[in-house]
C-alpha cells in the first residue's frame, strides 16, 4: 500500500520541478551624432561605432535600479532609464533612454526595441 501511494506522490512532485527560464533577449541601444550601437546579451556587452573596432566586454551582473538598469565593466558602463526616448532623427519612439560611457567618453541615445 505504501508503495502505491509513493508512486503518485513522486509523479506529482516531478511536475512541480521548475523549468529553467530561457535566456533574456539581447538588448539593443543606438545613438546619433556620433552614430553608435550597443548590444547586450547574456555573454557580452558590445559597443560599435562605424569608424572603429567593436569594443566587447563580458556582461556583468545587472544592477536593477529604481528607474532602470545599470551595467558596469572596466571599459563600458551602461545606464538604461525606462523613459520614452526619441533619437532626434526619425519619428521612432523607444521605450528607454540609454547613456553609455566607453573608456571615459559619454554617448547618449535610445534603446529597448
Amino acid at each position: 500500500m505504501k508503495k502505491l501511494l509513493a508512486l503518485p506522490l513522486a509523479a506529482l512532485l516531478s511536475g512541480c520541478m521548475s523549468i529553467p527560464a530561457p535566456p533574456p533577449a539581447p538588448y539593443r541601444g543606438t545613438g546619433t551624432e556620433p552614430f553608435w550601437s550597443l548590444l547586450i546579451d547574456e555573454r557580452d556587452i558590445t559597443f560599435i561605432q562605424p569608424e572603429g573596432q567593436p569594443i566587447r566586454q563580458p556582461s556583468p551582473k545587472v544592477i536593477h535600479g529604481f528607474a532602470g538598469d545599470i551595467y558596469q565593466t572596466p571599459r563600458i558602463n551602461v545606464n538604461i532609464v525606462h523613459a520614452q526616448c526619441s533619437d532626434g532623427m526619425s519619428d521612432r519612439v523607444y521605450p528607454d533612454k540609454v547613456q553609455v560611457t566607453v573608456d571615459g567618453r559619454q554617448f547618449n541615445g535610445c534603446g529597448g526595441l
